[in-house]
């Protein structure tokens, strides 16, 4: 679960847009070596194991009562297109 505490903290550290959350996100990956593996660990994981931990991490951020768009952006990442975008985007980073 502390990966995924770290990927809510990344997330959620502005209100702000869920592509800039998301830009967030990535640029924390690229600046902490721990996150970025944890980030792709949850990107490498099959579909339905990412769905679930996602959607479970949507639910602690919800009752913490994190922002909408920080939200949004983390739901991204279940989604096949949103992680391979986001993992691609890791690459460049």
């Amino acid at each position: 679960m502390s990966r995924l505490s770290a990927l809510f903290s990344a997330v959620s550290r502005h209100d702000q847009s869920p592509a800039d959350a998301l830009a967030t996100l990535l640029v924390a990956a690229k600046d902490d070596e721990e996150f970025r593996r944890s980030l792709e660990f949850l990107l490498r994981l099959l579909a339905l194991q990412r769905a679930s931990l996602v959607s479970t991490g949507l639910h602690e951020m919800e009752i913490r009562g994190e922002s909408a768009s920080a939200r949004a952006a983390f739901a991204v990442l279940a989604t096949e297109d949103g992680a391979a975008i986001a993992m691609r985007a890791l690459e460049i980073v």
